[in-house]
Parts: structure tokens; sequence; C-alpha cells
């Protein structure tokens, strides 16, 4: 499956007078259970009153991943700006995993332990239809009773208080648009606005709006098990920007996260008829 990328921003300053903002680095490293391990990024820090946005990967880090009593060494990926493993490293469920990077003469380490896989994913409806719109007096009517009735419910088991977050994916091999020219853009973007991203959540169900995804087709729902490390890097994002806090990090010597993730995943299509 092909890694989703996970949105947060790290904004960082230092008041370490001991070690300039220039010779840190960030990093973003993310395991997921079962897949390739590839969605690890080295970035250079940035004052949190800079006025540049763009992030600077860097492509000379030496990074190692540590796992099952084996070392791998991980090189980089210019078309991604990326480390990613050639040798197959089975990242499993409830493992302990070591992270080693260095830049320079800077060496930073974490640890992560892979969560369990997500249990009792389910959906409520796995054919959701939409009929064809066209322009007419009705379509306000017809396109209130959808937003009311054309749904699907995605629940799991979350008795043991874990984090959990979703993705909604589209994979059909064409675009195939519920909304067609016909249809002004403003209703179209009116009922795309909604997130097919959930926030961390220690709950039990996602309530999917079908109107607020594009194309008839098949969607792929994916479930993420996550890591408290995770969590709080999520919560740091809404933090007011006036409160000098370092966001949060798992990383010994450096800034930035080490994390792990669990998944299933569950489908659903929305059809014309």
């Amino acid at each position: 499956m092909k890694k989703l990328v996970l949105p947060f921003i790290i904004i960082l300053f230092s008041c370490d007078v001991e070690t300039p903002i220039e010779d840190n680095f960030v990093i973003e490293a993310f395991l997921f259970q079962g897949e390739d391990v590839d969605d690890i990024k080295i970035k250079k820090t940035q004052l949190w009153n800079s006025l540049d946005s763009v992030d600077t990967y860097l492509s000379d880090a030496e990074i190692k991943i540590f796992g099952g009593g084996k070392e791998f060494i991980l090189s980089y990926n210019p078309s991604d700006e990326n480390y990613l493993s050639n040798e197959n490293i089975d990242i499993i469920s409830g493992n302990k995993y070591g992270l080693e990077v260095k830049v320079g003469d800077r060496l930073a380490t974490s640890e992560t332990v892979v969560p369990t896989k997500p249990v009792g994913l389910s959906i409520s409806e796995n054919k959701i239809v939409v009929k064809p719109l066209a322009l007419s007096p009705q379509l306000p009517n017809i396109l209130r009773t959808l937003f009311d009735e054309a749904r699907t419910n995605i629940t799991w088991d979350s008795s043991s208080g874990e984090y959990h977050y979703l993705t909604i994916k589209y994979v059909g091999s064409t675009e195939d648009p519920i909304f067609d020219d016909e249809i002004p853009g403003q209703v179209g973007d009116f009922f795309s606005n909604f997130s097919i991203q959930s926030e961390p959540t220690t709950g039990n169900s996602y309530n999917v709006i079908c109107m607020s995804l594009q194309n008839y087709g098949k969607y792929m729902v994916t479930l993420y098990k996550i890591n408290q490390d995770y969590v709080s890097l999520f919560e740091s994002e809404v933090q007011d920007g006036t409160e000098l806090n370092d966001p949060p990090s798992n990383i010994i010597n450096a800034f930035g996260i080490f994390t792990a993730f669990a998944s299933d995943t569950i489908s659903f299509e929305i059809v014309r008829d």
C-alpha cells in the first residue's frame, strides 16, 4: 500500500546557546507494520520565526535501523527526498525498533514499539447509491437528502483506550466525478470540503459523508493504531504560536519523531444504482 503523507509541521526554535540551530536537524521517521521501510526524512531546522517556509531535506545523513537483532543501513532516494532500506525489514506488531541518524559529527538516536493491529474493523454499508445528479429545481432537496442519507459508519474496538485515526482513499483506476461539469462549481466544492483523514481519537467510530467524496467507485479505508508520541505531536500543531515551547520529540540529540503504526483496511463503493 502506498504510504500516506502524514500531515504535521514542526516549527523549531532554540534557546540552547551551546547548540547552534544550524548544527541540529529534524527527523521524521515512521514504520508501518507489514510494510517496507521508506518513510524516513531528515531536514534542516528552522528558527521559530523564520520567513522561509520551505523544508530543506538532507541527503548526506547516515541512517541505521535496528530490529530483530539485526542492523540495516538505509540509502537516500533523491526522487522522494527520503531514506529507504534495500533489504527486507520485517516490521512486526509488538516488536521494538531502534533508529540511529548521523549528520556530520552529530549522532541522534531513538526507539519505538510497533502497536498491535486494530481490532474489530467493520463498516455498516459497503455499497452506497448516489444517483446521477442533474441541474433541476429539485437539486437542492436531492443534495440535502443525499447529505443526510448517503453515509456509511465505520467502527472498531477501542475498549483498551488506545488511539486510532483513519484515512479514506479513492482507489478507482480512472476519475468518475459525482459532480459533473453541469453542476455549479461551488456546489461540488461545498460537498468536497470534509476531511477524509480523521484526527487521533480514543473513540470507536467514524461516519463517512459520501457526498464529501469526489468520485463514483471504490474507496479504501485504512484504520491506524498509533503511539502516544504521534498523538502528542499532532496535538502540538494547535499550540498557540505565542507559547515558546519546544514541540514534542522522542529523539535524543535532535528534534522530531520516530514512531510506528499498525493498520487494518476495509473498503466501500459509491455506485449510481
